[in-house]
């Protein structure tokens, strides 16, 4: 359970981050490029961190499979 939690606290920190960086710090003015390559910047994290979101829950899976197989 901690795992899963600690996935899902991991996903919304990333996503409240992006979305202050980008709506509210405008962060995008500061490195001097436009706000459209700024929300390609923000897409492009956001599904990296949900692929490795993703890929850890299949991971997690495969390894409980695998130690339910060896108590058995």
């Amino acid at each position: 359970m901690f795992e899963k939690t600690k996935l899902i606290m991991t996903l919304t920190f990333t996503l409240c981050f992006l979305s202050y960086s980008f709506l509210i710090g405008k962060f995008y003015d500061k490195f001097h490029i436009s706000r459209s390559v700024m929300l390609v910047i923000c897409v492009i994290t956001t599904l990296a961190v949900a692929a490795s979101f993703i890929a850890d829950v299949i991971v997690m899976k495969r390894s409980r499979e695998q130690a339910d197989k060896v108590k058995e």
